[in-house]
């Protein structure tokens, strides 16, 4: 090899280790603790850390199949805490009126009629419409468009409060497809993992699994 050649390689930064390294590590590492072959400190990886249920889930094994294109937002902190206080808000109401048309026809509310509910729903569906359209990445963490949003430990609430109230948040998701047999047969089953890491001028959470709720792997 020519002198000015091994010059130039001695000279060459060395390369940045890949991002995505890390975030598949911290995957592996969470479900290594889920079978139990890793850590148990894997499961703090969750964001808002570890409930009781999900410390006591486990698998009988794993493999990720699958690792969709990275997605990323950056956007203003106000504009993200308005349209979840928007869907919020839009949620009580649509209860309020669900609990006052089941006392007016004496039935419970999962009698009140489909016509009925979807008519008091639409607000809030609206609502959550217009936080997937603006903040994409931001509503599908929150899980905007599903029922576990409402779930009192959705962790992004907790996250949300310690991010501060002004200036832009940097958002990025990373969604693994786990591979799962089970039971004796050991069906298999294929679910989504999702890693995140949210950026603010207050706040870094590092790379963390986003749980769907208190416990559900969906």
């Amino acid at each position: 090899m020519r002198l000015w050649l091994l010059a130039a390689l001695a000279a060459a930064p060395a390369l940045a280790a890949d991002p995505k390294d890390e975030v598949q590590k911290v995957a592996e590492a969470y479900l290594r603790a889920t079978t139990g072959e890793g850590e148990g400190s894997g499961k703090e990886l969750l964001l808002g850390g570890a409930t009781l249920n999900a410390q006591l889930f486990t698998l009988e094994n794993w493999r990720i199949v699958e690792r969709e294109p990275v997605r990323k937002e950056t956007a203003e902190l106000a504009l993200a805490r308005q349209l979840m206080g928007e869907l919020d808000h839009a949620g009580r109401q649509a209860l309020t009126k669900l609990v006052a048309a089941s006392a007016a026809s004496d039935v419970s509310m999962t009698e009140v009629s489909q016509e009925e509910a979807a008519k008091l729903l639409a607000p809030t569906r609206e609502k959550a419409k217009a936080f997937l359209t603006r903040l994409p990445v931001m509503a599908y963490v929150a899980r905007a468009d599903r029922e576990v949003y409402w779930h009192p430990k959705n962790p992004l609430r907790a996250v949300l409060q310690k991010a501060g109230t002004s200036g832009q948040y940097t958002l990025e998701l990373h969604l693994f497809r786990i591979e799962t047999k089970e039971g004796p047969r050991q069906v298999p089953r294929v679910w989504p993992l999702r890693v995140l890491r949210l950026r603010t001028a207050q706040l870094d959470t590092g790379w963390r699994i986003l749980p769907a709720s208190d416990w559900n792997a969906e």
